[in-house]
């Protein structure tokens, strides 16, 4: 589509004669009237203002070729990116999602069922989930390290992974310490002690995998 069609185009999408066109730049109507059909075309002073008065690029208005802002080369790399974006944040909100559940599912079959197969499955969950994100980053991002905006997504989904997942292995290490500790222990040490080495372990991981930028300002 010529740059003639175009302009002729968009100022029929606004309903406007070719006087109100000429009006809005403001030029002859002799001028417009050239321009659409192709007996002449704009200095750049008026291709500048054609684009700003429709909403569209002037590589648009310049390019037969592109029927749309969305053919043009930057545009359609931009899109695809966002739409990669979103399908990667979607895949671990997914993620983060089961992790959750069975985070859940573990407290209730520690506290409530007292059956420790179900901790188990859980935590048989998250290490799924855990290889799922790392062979989907792997096999959809072949070259991570040119990708900042992955490597950010891949830190965020490991900083929040580390609340969920930790807490019951931290809690077998706890029971295998005191399982082997010579001396009396009273159970509410036995309890909290999971906490001792979860939250400093958690809050490590987190300020370990933090931005790098974030971490830049601090200092």
């Amino acid at each position: 589509m010529t740059f003639g069609e175009k302009l002729q185009q968009l100022r029929r999408r606004q309903g406007w004669s070719q006087e109100e066109l000429a009006a809005q730049i403001p030029i002859s109507r002799q001028a417009v009237s050239k321009w659409e059909s192709g007996a002449a075309m704009p200095d750049t002073e008026n291709v500048v203002a054609i684009s700003r008065l429709f909403g569209v690029s002037t590589d648009y208005l310049l390019h037969d070729d592109y029927a749309g802002d969305q053919d043009i080369p930057a545009v359609k790399d931009r899109e695809a990116a966002l739409k990669k974006r979103h399908k990667r944040d979607m895949v671990m909100m997914v993620l983060i999602g089961v992790q959750a559940l069975s985070l859940f599912w573990q407290l209730a079959g520690s506290l409530i069922y007292q059956n420790h197969l179900i901790p188990l499955l859980g935590m048989t969950a998250h290490i799924m989930t855990i290889i799922g994100f790392e062979a989907g980053f792997r096999y959809f991002q072949r070259d991570a390290e040119a990708d900042t905006e992955a490597l950010s997504c891949r830190r965020t989904f490991y900083r929040v992974s580390v609340w969920l997942v930790s807490l019951f292995p931290c809690a077998a290490l706890t029971r295998v310490f005191w399982a082997l500790y010579p001396r009396p222990y009273s159970s509410f040490t036995a309890f909290l002690s999971p906490l001792v080495l979860y939250l400093p372990f958690c809050v490590a991981v987190t300020l370990l995998l933090r931005p790098r930028g974030a971490a830049g300002k601090e200092a």
